[in-house]
């Protein structure tokens, strides 16, 4: 086991450097930060004066070792939580504007993320026992459209012809009134946009999954004792692919917080993505670059959870 957690942490690991070193060479190829920050009419002074801010007067492979110290918990003198920089907007670090809004993503991750196990599961499982076309057809549909686009719609549909609220956060201040209100109704469009594309890739690997396992011998075995329906469907198929969903969870999670960046400013919900757009129209540099690593790291860990828990999950792994 501590040589598997060994080789799982190993893999993080290197898939974190890579990716953080393809995301430090993307944004550095997207043009001058400096130029980005200060807009094309800016002084030569002003210019050169923010380039060694930044340490963009330094070579490449310099400018790539300040911002991997950026990670470092100790400075010299003392151990600090990593701040990733300070933006230039907010005159904050960057891990503090990541930790006051990651909570409104991590919200409406979640919820996408129940409703798509609660729908996805249950429906490839009796998917894969009575096989509907209309079911797969839908299924194929909602996998196809990102959460962008099934907000869009889902606004245009719910919002304007139903009259459902059209975006916002569950809860506001009444400064008047001295006194917080909350409106768990805003939830609602987002989590189902959100978690639309999840559920129907979970009916699609809960039915391919299980239509393999239904044709098991120890399933015509259970049949034949007069086992009933559900507990074999339930229990008996739905234990065994455990390992596979479970992978496929995690994997999903960190892409929802991902997708959550798109489908948060379509309804206006004040998470990550709201943050990480208000850094890209603004130009601010070090908060754009520290919610990419931020976002590279949690889906990273996410990925890594996937696979521990699927040897959990299944003993056949644990003995390998």
């Amino acid at each position: 086991m501590a040589r598997f957690l060994l080789k799982v942490f190993l893999q993080a690991a290197l898939t974190f450097v890579l990716s953080f070193t393809l995301l430090f060479l993307l944004l550095r190829g997207l043009g001058d930060p400096a130029q980005m920050l200060l807009g094309q009419r800016s002084d030569r002074i002003a210019l050169e004066t923010i380039r060694a801010q930044l340490h963009l007067d330094k070579p490449l492979w310099q400018q790539y070792l300040y911002a991997w110290a950026q990670w470092m918990p100790y400075d010299g003198e003392k151990w600090k939580l990593p701040q990733l920089g300070t933006s230039y907007q907010y005159a904050r670090p960057v891990v503090e504007l990541y930790a006051e809004r990651f909570p409104a993503t991590l919200l409406l991750s979640l919820c996408a993320m129940m409703f798509a196990v609660c729908m996805g599961i249950p429906l490839g499982l009796w998917q894969a026992y009575r096989p509907s076309f209309l079911l797969q057809r839908l299924s194929l549909l909602f996998l196809s459209l990102p959460g962008y686009v099934v907000g869009l719609l889902l606004l245009f549909v719910m919002g304007f012809q139903l009259g459902m609220p059209l975006g916002g956060y569950i809860y506001s201040y009444d400064p008047i009134a001295e006194r917080l209100s909350y409106h768990w109704e805003n939830l609602l469009l987002p989590a189902l946009a959100l978690g639309l594309r999840p559920a129907a890739h979970l009916l699609q690997l809960t039915s391919t999954e299980a239509q393999h396992i239904l044709q098991q011998d120890f399933i015509r075995s259970a049949h034949a004792r007069g086992k009933a329906f559900l507990p074999i469907l339930f229990g008996d198929v739905l234990r065994n692919i455990l390992p596979t969903l479970s992978v496929s969870l995690t994997q999903w999670l960190g892409g929802l917080f991902t997708g959550a960046l798109f489908v948060e400013e379509v309804f206006d919900w004040p998470g990550v993505g709201k943050l990480l757009f208000f850094a890209l129209s603004t130009s601010d540099y070090p908060l754009l670059m520290g919610i990419a690593q931020l976002s590279v790291l949690l889906f990273v860990g996410l990925n890594a959870l996937g696979e521990i828990l699927a040897r959990w999950a299944d003993p056949r792994l644990r003995v390998s």
